[in-house]
């Protein structure tokens, strides 16, 4: 069994999928022109001026709100990701906020933290891109131009997740009535051998990284099933014979999630495969996500490569006199090295340890950028004399989930 299967179950953020973003988090404000015409560059009859809702949305949050007197106000979370998707009455996507080609805002290093007010001023679309007069990166939001290319996808991601408001398709959108559902890619990558005092890590050579592959399915406290009894199957057009329920849980702790639930498609692995196990990749498309045998719920999944986002979490262990670990400090990169300020690329960072029977002993609190990202401290001098295995677990901005391990 791979490394993600020991650790499933309680890699569990706590702070999943919560309705509503604080009411006292990061405001964002913008003004929509009156009036603009046909988008630019588009078949598309809508324009700007038909937008009357703003979906904020996260990973870890999501909400409508209603622009009035062509103005809107949102908040959104320090420390996320967030991005703003423009509707019109009918909850029709008309296009996603984007900065410097960049479709999210990353909220993690802010020019006055969680006091920040972000005014987008007057906003205008060109496709699906709706740019704003007022430019917060390098101004509100503190990030460098190598990071804004790291993070730049495609519009389909959040074309996507406007069609995902309704999976259940009763023309309400499921965050009203807890019915929400989120869908996401999760990583695992083979990283290298972890630093440890005075010797530093050593690590696998770019080219050569190892990767396994997971879906996985959030829903909101209004959607459950029974015995296990959830599948997910797509995409339609051309359906995988191979998707098999990897891991699911009800609830878990948190009133906000009715479940979660990870799907792989596993596959013979190829000699020198590191956990001695191969999970494929998913392709774009729409699935089918069936919930004690209703198969009435339909999600779009846009496919973001790994290679768009992945920042490799480099460890080193600080031990006492005695041996003991007493904390473990972290380096950010690119594959290719290039330093990142990982505030800008990440939310959190939780770490984990497991022998060489997969048995998980020690299973970190998470590190955000109001905690600090450099440095973990334990409280008690642990004894890692069984240590094989770090994972170190981050969740992107865009949602995805990353498993960077160390041996």
């Amino acid at each position: 069994m791979f490394a993600i299967s020991i650790i499933i179950v309680s890699c569990n953020k706590d702070n999943d999928l919560g309705v509503t973003p604080s009411d006292s988090g990061i405001v964002i404000k913008g003004t929509i022109p009156i009036s603009q015409g046909a988008r630019v560059a588009s078949d598309d009859s809508l324009s700007l001026s038909d937008a009357a809702k703003v979906l904020v949305f996260s990973k870890y949050y999501s909400k409508l709100y209603d622009i009035v007197d062509n103005t809107f106000s949102v908040t959104g979370e320090i420390g996320t990701g967030v991005a703003l998707i423009f509707l019109d009455a009918n909850n029709k996507y008309i296009g996603n906020l984007s900065s410097q080609g960049l479709n999210i805002l990353p909220l993690g290093s802010l020019s006055n933290g969680e006091n920040t007010t972000i005014d987008l001023s007057t906003l205008k679309l060109v496709g699906n891109s709706v740019i704003p007069s007022h430019d917060p990166f390098g101004n509100e939001i503190q990030i460098s131009q190598t990071e804004i290319n790291c993070l730049k996808v495609i519009d389909g991601y959040y074309e996507n997740i406007a069609k995902n408001i309704d999976a259940d398709n009763d023309s309400i959108p499921d965050v009203l009535s807890d019915r929400q559902l989120v869908i996401f890619t999760m990583f695992a990558v083979n990283a290298g051998k972890w630093g440890f005092n005075d010797t530093a890590p050593i690590l696998t050579d770019s080219s050569h990284y190892y990767v396994n592959y997971m879906l996985e399915v959030m829903g909101g406290s209004n959607l459950s099933f029974s015995n296990g009894n959830i599948s997910l199957s797509g995409p339609v057009e051309a359906p995988y014979a191979d998707i098999v329920l990897w891991w699911s849980g009800i609830n878990g702790g948190d009133d906000r999630i009715g479940f979660e639930a990870t799907f792989c498609r596993e596959t013979t692995a190829q000699p020198g495969a590191p956990w001695g196990s191969a999970f494929l990749p998913f392709k774009n498309g729409l699935y089918k996500l069936a919930l004690d045998g209703d198969e009435s719920l339909t999600l779009n999944y846009s496919n973001i490569d790994v290679k768009y986002n992945l920042v490799i979490v480099i460890p080193t262990l600080h031990t006492n006199s005695e041996g003991k670990l007493i904390s473990i400090s972290f380096n950010y990169t690119l594959p290719d090295g290039t330093v990142l300020d990982p505030a800008c690329m990440l939310t959190d960072v939780m770490v984990q340890l497991s022998d060489n029977q997969h048995n998980q002993f020690y299973s970190s609190k998470r590190l955000t950028s109001s905690t600090g990202l450099t440095v973990l401290t334990l409280d008690t001098p642990m004894d890692i004399s069984s240590l094989n295995q770090m994972d170190l677990w981050y969740d992107d901005l865009l949602g995805n989930q990353y498993d960077i391990i160390w041996r």
